[in-house]
């Protein structure tokens, strides 16, 4: 898969972002990473790093500036990454 560069990201986010309201604080002002994180299965404790034991999603946050609250999008389904 190709990693998008962290421009095409938040060019993603901004175009469908707007007027997002926080559903804990209703703050809208938003954090937008550039960077994709893994967000791991859990394996009782135990790290596994990848095979078929081990799934991974990759993952971009988006923090509320007001609260913390923070949000996962999914880089796969959202065709952020793209093979």
């Amino acid at each position: 898969m190709k990693n998008p560069n962290g421009e095409e990201i938040i060019n993603f986010l901004n175009s469908r972002w707007a007027g997002a309201v926080c559903p804990l604080c209703q703050g809208r002002e938003w954090n937008i990473t550039d960077k994709i994180f893994e967000l791991r299965e859990f394996n009782n404790g135990d790290l596994v790093l990848g095979g078929p034991n081990c799934s991974i999603i990759p993952i971009v946050p988006v923090t509320c500036g007001k609260c913390g609250n923070t949000i996962f999008i999914n880089a796969v389904s959202t065709g952020l990454m793209r093979e």
